[in-house]
């Protein structure tokens, strides 16, 4: 199109404009580092504010917010649940992950692996709005499947779910665990498929070497870099976790499912601190920070190499 557009332009007689291609990847650069970080100071300079209601008032206050915020018992609650999350939302997820993706490599027949992908890939393309309201009916205490279903077999002693304050965080990641599946399977499969691990592969296999002990000791030391990835996607979803815990239970019962993005919101937009609010945006982006350090570390060590 740009060549007939040059011809076009050399038979009526007028001059060729061209734009340097660094400009071509740098303006969208700029506008992008410029809406993601203009966003993040301008975060962090509410938060150091006096905005307290629906007028604004930009009256610099310091850390008061970040203070107040550590005096609260709510705030504590969601850094333990934010760590439940964490370390339950990612660990399991990614050891299922990468046991069903070698299950998936042994597949006796070859169209096996595509369905069965394609089947664990479903649960990805639905909304978490929509995954959370099907998973509150499914949880129903009186008529939920589950608990259906287990009134078939004879159990009449219904769980309670989401209902029961000690357990309903537990059920919560269980939802995350069950859409973020198919995805680091697809993440994990990926990291399978290079020359040179097949080849690792094909010799352990040729010294006599067990389906699992292939897995340990040859696999997973040599896709790392997969896993790495998987993590650190898995880390930052899970810290970030609002949808699911909003449209189950609200952070409720009481405040036993609450995390740092539903008390964001309900801190800005219920209470009317947004100062506050903003402050545990902020908090919520350094913890991502920190925790994708590593991945960064080790793709500029692959970088230079």
């Amino acid at each position: 199109m740009i060549a007939i557009k040059a011809r076009m332009a050399q038979k009526h007689g007028r001059k060729k404009t061209t734009v340097p291609e660094f400009l071509v990847f740098t303006l969208p650069l700029i506008l992008f580092l410029l809406i993601l970080y203009g966003t993040l100071i301008w975060n962090f300079y509410v938060s150091t504010a006096n905005w307290v209601s629906t007028a604004p008032d930009y009256t610099f206050t310091g850390l008061k917010w970040y203070k107040f915020l550590l005096n609260q018992n709510r705030f504590l609650v969601d850094v333990q649940n934010n760590l439940k999350w964490l370390i339950l939302g990612v660990v399991p997820t990614t050891m299922i992950a990468i046991f069903l993706a070698y299950l998936l490599e042994l597949a006796p027949f070859p169209g096996v692996e595509s369905y069965v992908r394609t089947l664990i890939l479903y649960p990805v393309a639905m909304s978490f709005v929509v995954t959370g309201t099907v998973w509150s009916w499914l949880y129903q205490p009186d008529k939920g499947v589950f608990n259906t279903i287990l009134g078939s077999l004879g159990i009449h002693s219904p769980f309670t779910y989401t209902n029961d304050p000690a357990t309903a965080t537990y059920w919560l990641i269980l939802i995350f665990v069950w859409q973020y599946l198919g995805f680091s399977v697809i993440i994990i499969q990926s990291s399978f498929r290079t020359t040179e691990l097949q080849e690792m592969v094909e010799a352990a296999t040729v010294d006599g070497a067990s389906k699992l002990r292939t897995l340990f000791l040859v696999i997973i030391p040599n896709i790392r870099s997969g896993i790495l990835v998987l993590v650190s996607l898995l880390l930052i979803n899970s810290l970030k976790v609002f949808d699911i815990v909003w449209i189950v239970t609200r952070g409720g019962p009481g405040i036993s499912t609450d995390v740092l993005a539903t008390n964001m919101i309900v801190t800005a937009y219920d209470q009317r601190l947004a100062s506050a609010g903003a402050a545990i945006g902020v908090i919520i982006f350094l913890i991502a920070f920190i925790l994708v350090i590593p991945y960064t570390i080790y793709a500029l060590k692959k970088w230079f190499e």
